[in-house]
């Protein structure tokens, strides 16, 4: 818990270095702004860049396991689609090549007729022809010259009088056209061996089949045999009869399955090999391979990946552009925020440096009250002996005859009563400045009252070449308060502002209502001004400005207490050179204290 404190302190500007420094102020000032600044940043885009950075890779997974499902969909359509095809085929020639029909195929016109009906269902049909047991042909319909072959060395000939049926890759052959054929064998009857139907079917009819898998999400689709040759002519990697161009530079055992990809194994297809590879251009592509069921064929669909397409592209630039214009809108509001912020923490400062102030003003000016009022009481004590002893001397004169000094001593014992009544007027002062005096409410013109303050210094000024103006408002209203009182209020600010001006200068004393339950009263002049440090100090008792034995720094402060004990208030604007500007605003109807 301390720990954060002390963090948090760190942070915030502290308030005890700038009373007495304003450039130190402003300073620790513009940098809380700064880290202010920095820390609400951090916090506001670090979520930001966290969900976007989630939002990415999920998205990133999404169509990566999209884009899987896609290829497996088009993997198992195609795989049943041809494995159908093939296996039509072979039940076809398998029905049309009975065990008794030997004798009647052997017929080269019966033959034609089978090889007719058979091109009417499949026109790439190229030829048919029937193989005794020996090996050797017995008839043949078809565009060739193929009479009389033997067959009994080749190794199609064995499979399929092993297996039964045999099927065939993809070839050209001395026909110099891709093909492929499909065997079935039958037994002779009386065990006498086996016959062999033969049927030669042109790729193009295997072609269509492979491209009825080809959609717009599949880059390519072929088929491949053992060895890797194409059999059916791909869009895009290599030419029927070749090497395929991805299995030639990447062979099958150089696969890599990328770490998606073994996420969602479980949505493959059994048996069925899907691998990320890369084309000879560099591209990564997903190429995915199954065997087909009683084929020599690999069945291969390759699909450009959706993190090089447009879907991921326009995403990631939106993305970004959202994530900018987030934060560039963040930095905008973040930096007003922190301005605000840190100006509303100045001005709480300097309402709490001027209620500070004004409390320790408060506090001195109740304890010069109280020193007041002690020393006002014990000073009128002895005043009153003083007045009462010198009034009954001068009684005891009024009866005694006259003598030598006795016109002197009365002269002089008027001195002492005159010197008491000044004693007491000032002792009067300072029990009223400690509130130990009632205030002599009565309606007053503010405008004359002036004048009258005026006219009590106007030696003075025109002796000084100071003139004093006024900007009077007609219309202001009468006050309820003491004349007195204000009177000494305006000899003091009016006396101050003389003694700054020093020689040829202006005072400016201007009225005006302040809104409708109040006045103010403006005491301008055009003297050398204060510095910030004076001005916050001014209403301290026994500060002065002035030298020493000019001045006891009493003016003022008194004049701050007699405007408070009245309901007013008093406010000052200076700067060097400047002048100074007094502001004192005044209720017009004075409150019951």
């Amino acid at each position: 818990m301390n720990t954060k404190r002390m963090w948090i302190s760190r942070l915030l500007p502290s308030p005890s270095e700038y009373f007495e420094d304003t450039a130190e102020m402003e300073k620790n000032y513009r940098y809380f702004s700064r880290r202010l600044f920095v820390l609400l940043l951090g916090l506001t885009m670090t979520p930001l860049i966290i969900v976007s950075g989630l939002l990415h890779y999920q998205y990133q997974n999404l169509l990566q396991k999209n884009e899987l499902t896609q290829l497996v969909l088009n993997l198992e359509q195609s795989q049943n689609t041809i494995e159908r095809f093939v296996s039509k085929l072979q039940s076809i020639i398998k029905f049309v090549a009975r065990d008794d029909r030997y004798e009647e195929l052997r017929n080269t016109e019966e033959l034609k007729a089978l090889f007719v009906r058979l091109q009417q269902e499949y026109p790439d049909f190229a030829d048919i022809e029937v193989i005794d047991s020996s090996g050797r042909q017995q008839s043949y319909i078809g565009p060739y010259e193929l009479s009389g072959n033997d067959y009994t060395q080749q190794n199609w000939y064995k499979e399929v009088l092993q297996r039964g049926v045999y099927l065939s890759n993809v070839f050209s052959g001395f026909r110099q056209v891709p093909h492929f054929v499909i065997a079935v064998s039958r037994k002779l009857p009386d065990n006498k061996g086996s016959w062999v139907l033969r049927v030669t079917i042109d790729v193009n009819t295997l072609q269509r089949y492979v491209d009825i898998g080809v959609t717009n999400s599949i880059s390519d689709v072929y088929l491949v045999d053992a060895a890797g040759n194409l059999q059916t002519k791909p869009r895009k990697y290599g030419l029927i009869g070749e090497k395929s161009v991805l299995l030639h530079d990447y062979g099958l055992t150089e696969y890599s399955i990328s770490e998606t990809l073994a996420d969602y194994q479980q949505l493959l297809v059994k048996n069925a090999d899907v691998t990320v590879v890369k084309t000879p251009e560099g591209n990564e592509v997903l190429h995915a391979a199954i065997d087909l069921q009683s084929t020599p064929w690999r069945l291969v669909l390759v699909k450009d990946l959706y993190l090089d397409g447009n879907a991921w592209f326009f995403f990631q630039l939106r993305l970004f552009s959202i994530i900018l214009g987030c934060i560039l809108l963040g930095v905008l509001i973040l930096l007003r925020m922190s301005h605000v912020i840190t100006a509303h923490i100045r001005q709480s400062d300097r309402r709490r440096q001027h209620f500070f102030l004004e409390a320790e003003s408060a506090n001195k000016l109740a304890a010069i009250g109280r020193l007041a009022a002690g020393v006002a009481h014990e000073i009128n004590n002895p005043l009153s002996i003083i007045n009462q002893k010198t009034g009954l001397v001068m009684d005891y004169f009024e009866m005694t005859e006259d003598f030598k000094y006795k016109q002197a001593m009365e002269q002089a014992l008027n001195g002492v009563q005159e010197s008491v009544n000044r004693c007491r007027t000032i002792t009067h002062r300072l029990l009223g400045f400690a509130r130990h005096t009632d205030v002599m409410i009565e309606e007053l013109d503010m405008n004359q009252l002036l004048q009258e303050v005026v006219a009590f210094l106007a030696k003075e000024a025109t002796y000084n070449q100071i003139a004093i103006n006024f900007d009077l408002d007609e219309g202001l209203k009468h006050i309820q308060s003491d004349r007195g009182q204000l009177q000494q209020v305006f000899l003091n600010i009016i006396n101050n502002a003389i003694d700054a001006i020093g020689n040829e200068g202006t005072i400016l004393l201007k009225t005006r209502m302040q809104k409708e339950d109040g006045i103010r009263i403006t005491v301008v002049d055009d003297g050398p001004g204060m510095s910030v440090e004076v001005v916050q100090r001014i209403f301290d008792p026994f500060f002065t400005t002035k030298e020493t034995g000019k001045g006891t720094g009493l003016g003022l402060s008194i004049t701050y207490g007699i405007l408070k004990k009245l309901g007013g208030d008093i406010q000052v604007n200076s700067e060097p050179g400047q002048g100074a500007t007094f502001t004192i605003v005044l209720p017009l109807v004075q409150e019951q204290q």
